[in-house]
């Protein structure tokens, strides 16, 4: 009795081995797309250092305990105000603001906050993203700071100084 030969392309292991690497070539190339579209932040070689001098800053710290500094942070649209209260510190011409997305360091900035009336400063911020937010504010000298962070936009966000460690 003789057997039928079937052509080659009637045969299913011929499609499965065609099939995995067909397939394949799609697949890396979107987890290429994907890479590189999400791509992290390279870290510097000094990043300990870096991670101790934004977390612990103990003699800015205990400078602004020691002035007295207190301040209240509102968001208002795209409006940032900041209003200093109490203290012995002598009221800067502006305020450094330094905010910093907790997960998307190409969100981060800094900004200069001109004073608008004898202890308020004032400046645009913009639209920010969702998200956990760190905040430090500070003189131009950086002389004290005081710390905070955020997940919402704060109506009215109160800024002390951070206690000791």
């Amino acid at each position: 009795m003789p057997t039928l030969e079937l052509p080659w392309y009637r045969y299913p292991i011929v499609w499965l081995v065609i099939a995995i690497p067909a397939l394949t070539v799609p697949a890396g190339l979107t987890t290429v797309w994907v890479a590189m579209r999400g791509a992290d932040v390279v870290v510097t070689d000094d990043y300990r250092t870096d991670g101790l001098a934004i977390n612990h800053d103990p003699v800015r710290d205990a400078a602004a305990r020691s002035l007295g500094v207190h301040a209240t942070l509102t968001v208002t649209g795209t409006t940032v105000r900041v209003a200093l209260r109490e203290g012995r510190a002598t009221v800067p011409e502006r305020l450094v603001l330094v905010l910093s997305h907790a997960t998307r360091a190409t969100d981060d900035r800094e900004m200069r906050l001109p004073r608008t009336g004898e202890r308020t400063f004032a400046a645009e911020l913009g639209p920010i993203t969702a998200g956990h937010w760190y905040l430090e504010l500070a003189p131009p000298d950086r002389a004290w700071r005081l710390t905070g962070q955020f997940r919402e936009p704060p109506r009215g966000l109160e800024l002390a100084p951070r206690r000791g460690p």
